[in-house]
């Protein structure tokens, strides 16, 4: 809510849903993956090759794990620290989008 944005659960990666995808995209000037797996080969790299195979260019920003290991231990702290909770997430899209503060 604090971003004004459009939320689409994927529920699966595989198959993608294209058709969503491109309605997405066709509405959107911008689109936001986001996984608690990693980044690489993961749904977004799904979401952007399915983007690049209909010749549509959008911005896209990828949240989820970065390619290292991860210690073990309470998912929800993993995940802050990972950047991938709401405050996390909100700062990672208005800082790639450049997006006023909210008041």
């Amino acid at each position: 809510q604090a971003l004004d944005a459009t939320v689409v659960n994927m529920r699966w990666a595989k198959p993608l849903d294209v058709d969503l995808l491109l309605q997405v995209a066709a509405s959107h000037e911008a689109i936001v993956t986001l996984e608690e797996g990693a980044i690489m080969g993961g749904a977004g790299s799904a979401v952007l090759e399915a983007l690049a195979a209909a010749g549509i260019t959008r911005p896209v920003l990828q949240l989820g794990l970065r390619d290292a290991f991860i210690e073990h231990g309470d998912p929800a702290k993993l995940l802050a620290i990972e950047g991938l909770d709401a405050p996390g997430i909100e700062a990672a899209i208005r800082t790639r989008f450049a997006l006023a503060q909210a008041l």
